[in-house]
């Protein structure tokens, strides 16, 4: 039920408890017209993967949160935030705890940063990545997001909130840019990258080489890692093996698979049943073998 609601709102995920015990959810949220704010509560340690549907800053997490991207890892601290880019897939395993996070309209942040750098020609994009907040960031991030509290608090003078809304956008645009949180690409580039992330989808189920993922992009090989590096924060291959783990886990989570995980790993190419169950892992929170057994018990269930 948790998954589904939340879903509506930050798009399909997954969500594993590591304990038999309930989840104890609990949600509250501030809405602007250009920032949200949220805190979560949770009352076990749970693993969640998936992708934002825009820019979003988290804040404070539980001491010994550790976000997944790709090969890197980022560990929870106190000066630490994680910034997650809109479409950027990444696992979160976060013991029992609170936290809070800040979505941001992409249009509206995108413009604050090019307004910055008015001679820039190239389009610009967000990557995520761990942004460090030194003490005097911190405060101006602190007194904009308690500015825009109180702008929507009850009874509140409603010409407030823009304000207080631009002060928050504000403030995380300049964390964003200090932290070098923004890259640049030109237009041509990012439409042949949308061209080979549809390609790797259709074809994932087949051998896929770099030789062929440069074809595709019509670039040699420098020239598509640094997309992928710029949209992704991967190499090209290794974003491969994400969507595989992702194509993997959406057919190991249907009540109705009748394919087994040896068949599935070696139907999307993983020779190794043992390391693709340690990647598996790594993203999902547990093992495939635990996925399938959960996903034909809830279909039961339903039956």
């Amino acid at each position: 039920m948790v998954r589904a609601f939340v879903s509506r709102s930050d798009g399909e995920h997954s969500r594993v408890a590591h304990r038999a015990a309930p989840l104890g959810y609990e949600l509250a949220r501030l809405d602007g017209e250009q920032a949200k704010v949220g805190w979560v509560r949770v009352a076990v340690e749970t693993t969640i993967r998936g992708a934002v549907q825009g820019p979003v800053l988290h804040l404070a997490p539980p001491a010994g949160t550790v976000y997944r991207m790709g090969r890197r890892e980022v560990f929870a601290d106190p000066q630490i935030a994680v910034f997650a880019a809109r479409g950027w897939e990444f696992t979160r395993r976060s013991p029992a705890g609170s936290m809070s996070a800040l979505a941001l309209d992409e249009t509206a942040l995108l413009q604050e940063i090019a307004l910055r750098h008015p001679d820039a020609q190239d389009r610009l994009l967000l990557t995520s990545r761990p942004i460090g907040i030194e003490a005097s960031a911190q405060a101006r991030l602190a007194s904009a997001l308690s500015g825009f509290v109180q702008a929507k608090a009850p009874g509140a003078d409603a010409a407030i909130g823009p304000h207080a809304e631009v002060a928050l956008l504000s403030a995380v645009a300049d964390l964003l840019v200090a932290q070098s949180a923004v890259a640049s690409t030109r237009a041509p580039a990012t439409a042949r990258f949308a061209e080979v992330e549809q390609w790797i989808e259709a074809h994932l189920e087949t051998p896929i080489t770099t030789g062929q993922l440069c074809r595709v992009a019509g670039v040699g090989q420098r020239a598509l890692e640094k997309i992928f590096e710029s949209r992704r924060g991967m190499s090209p291959m290794r974003f491969v093996v994400e969507r595989r783990l992702a194509a993997a886990h959406r057919l190991l989570d249907r009540a109705d698979n009748n394919r087994d995980v040896t068949d599935v790993a070696h139907g999307l190419g993983f020779a190794h049943v043992g390391r693709f169950a340690a990647l598996y892992r790594q993203a999902y929170g547990e093992l495939p073998s635990q996925t399938a057994k959960r996903a034909r018990r809830i279909g039961c269930r339903a039956a």
